[in-house]
């Protein structure tokens, strides 16, 4: 009976570390652009991204943790499309520096 709750609180947790950190990213990303200085955060974003999806992909096992994991699912997505948007953008306007 025990290890049901608490195998239902870990998904729990997993679905708020997928959001709050996707949260965190999407913040680290504005203030990186907004900013004009280049943090390491960009660097890490991959990490970040797949952290933030493989969190939400676990949370979605969940009943109760499911809306969280689509949450950090759909800000991992987001990022990730934001990305290679601004990527091709500025590849578009001038291909070679």
């Amino acid at each position: 009976m025990e290890l049901n709750k608490v195998k239902l609180k870990s998904f729990q947790v997993l679905g708020w570390f997928s959001v709050i950190t996707g949260i965190i990213a999407l913040a680290l990303l504005n203030i990186s652009m907004l900013s004009g200085y280049d943090l390491s955060f960009m660097e890490q974003l991959s990490f970040w991204i797949s952290s933030i999806l493989i969190s939400g992909l676990i949370a979605l096992f969940g009943r109760n943790s499911r809306s969280l994991g689509l949450w950090g699912i759909g800000i991992a997505v987001y990022l990730g499309i934001f990305t290679a948007v601004i990527f091709i953008l500025g590849w578009v306007i001038m291909p070679f520096p």
